[in-house]
C-alpha cells in the first residue's frame, strides 16, 4: 500500500482514491488478534520446544543428528562450505546463479537458517545454566531466556518464511505450461528476496559464498526484468473489478487528465501565450547582450 501511494503522487492522498483508507485498515489488521511479537514468541518456544523434544529419551538418532549438525557448522564457520561452493562454480556467474535458483537449494537456505537459529538460542539457554546452582537455576534459565528474545522472534519469522515459502512451490503443481513458468519466476523471487533480505547472515554463518551471494542478486535482476512483462496479467489473475476497486484512480481517469493537460500546454504554446521558461530568458538575455558588445 506505501508503494501504491508513493507510486500515485498527490492522487493517491486523496480519500476517494481509498489508498490512505486501505492504509488505515491494515494498521488494524496487523494486530488482530494481539501483539504480534507475542504471537511470534508462541511460535520461538514451540520450535524450541521441538528441538528439545529430540532428546527426550535419549534418543541416539536425534542426538547423532545434531553432532552432525555442529559438525557441519563448524564446516560452514571454517570457511570448507564456501571453498567447496566456489571451488563448484569456478569463478563463473551462469554456474552460481544455477546453484541459487535450484529449489532444494532455497528449501535447503530457508530450512537451515530456522534450524541452525533455533540450535544456537537452544545452546545459549544450555550454556546459561551450567555450573549454576538448583536454587538459581531457575532464575539465570529466565534471564537467559529473556535475554534471547530478539533472536527467538527472528527465529519465529524464518520459520513463517520457510512454511510460506513451501506452500507456495507446493501450489504449483496446480498450474501448467506459460503459467507455471511465470509462477515459478514469482516463487524463485520470494524465496531469493527472502536469502537476499537475509544475505549478511549467511555468509557471516558460512553457507554461501560470495560468489553464489553476488549470484543472489543477479538473478533476482533477472527475474524482475522477466516479470515485468507479465505484470499486468498477474495483476488481471485477480479479477478485481470497478465494484471492488471503487477507487476513481483504478478507472484511467488519471491518463485521461494528463493527457488533456499535455493538450492544453501544446496549444498554449502553439499560440504563443505559454509563459517562457526562465532559462529560455536567460539565453535570449546573453544572446542580447553578446550581440550589442560586437557593435
Amino acid at each position: 500500500l506505501q508503494e501504491a501511494r508513493e507510486a500515485t503522487g498527490g492522487a493517491g492522498y486523496i480519500a476517494k482514491n481509498r489508498l490512505t483508507g486501505w492504509h488505515h485498515d491494515l494498521d488494524i489488521y496487523v494486530t488482530f488478534e494481539g501483539d504480534n511479537n507475542v504471537l511470534l514468541q508462541l511460535v520461538g518456544k514451540r520450535l524450541l520446544t521441538e528441538y528439545a523434544e529430540q532428546f527426550k529419551d535419549g534418543d541416539v538418532a536425534a542426538i547423532m543428528k545434531v553432532v552432525a549438525g555442529q559438525i557441519g557448522e563448524g564446516a560452514a564457520r571454517f570457511g570448507l562450505r564456501q571453498m567447496g561452493q566456489s571451488i563448484a562454480d569456478l569463478g563463473q556467474v551462469a554456474r552460481a546463479v544455477e546453484g541459487v535458483r535450484d529449489p532444494e537449494t532455497q528449501q535447503a537456505l530457508l530450512a537451515d537458517r530456522v534450524q541452525t537459529m533455533v540450535a544456537q538460542i537452544a545452546m545459549a539457554l544450555r550454556e546459561a545454566t551450567k555450573g549454576v546452582s538448583k536454587d538459581e537455576r531457575a532464575a539465570a534459565g529466565q534471564a537467559a531466556f529473556n535475554a534471547q528474545q530478539a533472536k527467538l522472534i527472528e527465529a519465529a519469522r524464518a520459520h513463517a518464511e520457510l512454511l510460506q515459502w513451501e506452500a507456495f512451490t507446493e501450489a504449483l503443481s496446480q498450474f501448467s505450461g506459460d503459467t507455471l513458468t511465470v509462477m515459478t519466476w514469482l516463487r524463485d523471487l520470494f524465496g531469493l528476496g527472502l536469502i537476499e533480505k537475509h544475505l549478511a547472515w549467511y555468509l557471516i554463518n558460512g553457507r554461501l559464498s560470495g560468489a553464489r551471494a553476488e549470484a543472489v542478486t543477479a538473478y533476482i535482476d533477472r527475474l524482475i526484468g522477466r516479470i515485468r512483462e507479465q505484470a499486468l496479467d498477474l495483476v488481471d489473475a485477480f479479477e478485481l473489478t470497478p465494484e471492488l476497486l471503487r477507487a476513481e484512480i483504478a478507472t484511467g481517469i488519471e491518463a485521461e487528465r494528463q493527457l488533456e493537460a499535455q493538450a492544453y500546454v501544446d496549444a498554449q504554446i502553439a499560440a504563443g501565450t505559454w509563459p517562457i521558461h526562465e532559462k529560455e530568458l536567460r539565453k535570449r538575455a546573453k544572446e542580447a547582450a553578446k550581440a550589442a558588445a560586437q557593435r
